[in-house]
Formats: C-alpha cells, sequence, structure tokens
C-alpha cells in the first residue's frame, strides 16, 4: 500500500515537516506498518497538477495573499493551520527594535522567499499580500532556505517568515516582526486532495494532521 504526499517547497517546507507533516506520518505508519510513504518536495503549480492527475494523493501547500488553487479546479483544499507571516530582522538592523513593522521600512532592503523553482505562484503571493511595495524587483527569489536565512542575520536583506512554523524564541540574531497592516497578512496551510477521491487512509491523514496543528497553537 503506497501513500504518495507532496509538499510545498518554499521558506516553510522544512519546519511544516518537521512539526505538521512527520508527525501525522509517523502516526499513520504505526498503524499501518505495510504502509509505504513516497515524500517529494515542489512548487505549488507542480504539486497541484500531480495531485489532479492521480499521481499524488495529497499536498500540502500555502493560502497566503491568493489562494492554493481557483474556484476552477477540480481539487479541494482543506485548512490545516492557520497564523500569521512575519518579517526577519537582522539584529544587526535598528529595525529589529520595533514592536511591528511599518510599511514604510520594508523598502530598505532586498525582501527574499524561498524556492528552488522560478514559478510564479509564491513571487505572486507575496505580491498580492504587500500591496505597499511598488518595486517588484525588491521581492527577490533565492535557491535554499540556508541562504535566505544567512543573508537576513548578516544584514543584507529581510525576509518573510511563517510564524508558528520557524523557531523564533530561541534566535538571537534575528527579530520576527508583524507588519503593521497584519489584516492582510495571515497565512493557512492547506491539503490539497482531489475531490472526486475519498479514501480513509487520507481522510485519516488529513486528521491527524489537523490535531498536530491546533497542539502547536
Amino acid at each position: 500500500m503506497f501513500l504518495l504526499i507532496k509538499s510545498y517547497e518554499s521558506v516553510i517546507s522544512q519546519p511544516l515537516e518537521q512539526q505538521l507533516l512527520l508527525p501525522a506520518l509517523y502516526d499513520l505508519k504505526q498503524q499501518h506498518s505495510e504502509l509505504q510513504l513516497v515524500v517529494r518536495q515542489g512548487s505549488n503549480e507542480h504539486l497541484a497538477q500531480q495531485v489532479a492527475d492521480g499521481s499524488l494523493d495529497l499536498a500540502l501547500s500555502i493560502n497566503y495573499g491568493r489562494p492554493a488553487v481557483t474556484p476552477e479546479s477540480q481539487l479541494t483544499a482543506v485548512p490545516i493551520y492557520h497564523n500569521q507571516m512575519v518579517i526577519g530582522v537582522s539584529l544587526l538592523n535598528s529595525l529589529s527594535r520595533l514592536s511591528q513593522l511599518p510599511p514604510s521600512a520594508l523598502t530598505t532592503l532586498p525582501i527574499l522567499y524561498y524556492s528552488p523553482e522560478s514559478l510564479t505562484f509564491l513571487l505572486e503571493s507575496f505580491l498580492a499580500s504587500a500591496p505597499f511595495i511598488q518595486n517588484y524587483e525588491q521581492i527577490r527569489r533565492v535557491l535554499s532556505a540556508e541562504q535566505m536565512h544567512l543573508l537576513v542575520t548578516l544584514n543584507q536583506a529581510l525576509a518573510f517568515y511563517p510564524a508558528g512554523l520557524v523557531p523564533t524564541e530561541h534566535d538571537e540574531q534575528v527579530a520576527y516582526l508583524p507588519i503593521a497592516d497584519a489584516a492582510q497578512q495571515g497565512y493557512d496551510i492547506v491539503a490539497l486532495l482531489k475531490s472526486n477521491r475519498s479514501r480513509p487512509l487520507i481522510a485519516k491523514l488529513v486528521q491527524r494532521l489537523k490535531a498536530n496543528a491546533k497542539s502547536d497553537e
């Protein structure tokens, strides 16, 4: 018995897997020892298509600024986890001493996000959530989460981080601050499923993901 899972690869990928996906899959494997799990990562565009054509059973994605799938899609997006996107600011930067960042403060440095693919879903999501950014070239993609965090720590850039899915409390080099217009900064982790597919194992996994997310709140 195989279960194919794909997680959305962005800044949230690693903590998403560690805090939400891995415990749920571990529980499922404990209950079904014969289960063979295949876990991959990729862009939102690719994973949505693969769930739609049946080559994946489930994918985790994000609703931030724009939905993970269009209303016309044959996929269902089941909400799993909700929180707020914050901006990472180096403690070398005087902005780190603020309690929240005014939009004008976000024009001082490049703003980074992590994605190994050059597709546009993440970029469009960040632009939709930050209409105060007029220079679209300011938002830049980097190829690894490690590179992104290094540049933020050294005060060469700012970056989007998902509150609740990054270990911010023990970071002594970066402050994680909300943007002043918090109304547009909420994000949801969603499970993408094929609407016409109902499988007990998938339903059990979704329930476990929701339970893990609730326990982390």
